[in-house]
């Protein structure tokens, strides 16, 4: 009686079946770990991104004696444009005097490029800028002003106003405003700069376009330094 020793087809077979499983599992779960450590990776730099621009901007606030413009809302931008959003003044009373004498005074200026990808919903761009500009000129214009300056912040959404103010999807984005109004303000020249208000509201999105898409919310609010009002 002969004793045969070995596997039969129908055994390897199964047993290559199993490992195929096996490892396709693997590949699966290290292919989601892989996206997971990526995503992950992506909100801790974008948190960390936010938190040093709202630093920066908490510093400049405080820092600040008179606040000259603020831009309210987006209604409408297209890729690469330029809008101003915010100009602080340093050094400079409510009367547009110096402070302290043999002083300059200073003027900080944050303005926003448009991304030029586009992101949900309808109308809105990913990937813009936001720059932050010193001088210690205060722009006879900002309708004219190209961004310059400093990066503030990357990969800044914008999203514009739909609906009205009690509608749960209205989150226009960057938003820069005043406390009780949230209109979209002139800035055709000095001129127009509106005295309106001391409390000042930021709203700010930053997303990555990458798979799934990731992005950070921030929204904070600031009373603006000792009480002076908006120009």
């Amino acid at each position: 009686m002969k004793n045969n020793k070995g596997f039969t087809l129908t055994e390897i077979l199964l047993a290559v079946m199993i490992v195929g499983i096996i490892g396709v599992a693997l590949a699966a779960l290290t292919t989601a770990a892989s996206r997971e450590a990526g995503v992950g990776r992506s909100k801790i730099l974008l948190r960390n991104n936010l938190s040093i621009a709202m630093r920066q901007l908490r510093d400049d606030i405080h820092n600040s004696s008179r606040v000259l413009y603020v831009r309210g809302r987006i209604d409408s931008a297209s890729a690469g444009q330029n809008i101003p959003l915010l100009v602080l003044a340093q050094n400079i009373d409510s009367n547009d005097e110096v402070i302290f004498d043999g002083t300059t005074p200073t003027y900080i200026t944050y303005c926003f490029v448009t991304g030029s990808r586009s992101a949900l919903p309808s109308g809105a761009y990913s990937e813009g800028t936001i720059y932050r500009n010193v001088t210690n000129t205060l722009p006879s214009s900002l309708a004219s002003q190209s961004c310059s300056g400093d990066v503030f912040l990357h990969n800044v959404k914008y999203i514009k106003p739909t609906g009205s103010s009690s509608d749960s999807k209205y989150y226009p984005v960057p938003l820069f405003r005043l406390s009780g109004t949230d209109s979209s303000y002139s800035y055709d020249s000095t001129s127009a700069w509106k005295d309106l208000g001391s409390v000042l509201v930021v709203k700010l999105i930053t997303e990555r376009p990458s798979t799934p898409i990731v992005n950070d919310v921030v929204e904070e609010t600031f009373v603006l330094p000792n009480g002076f009002r908006v120009r």
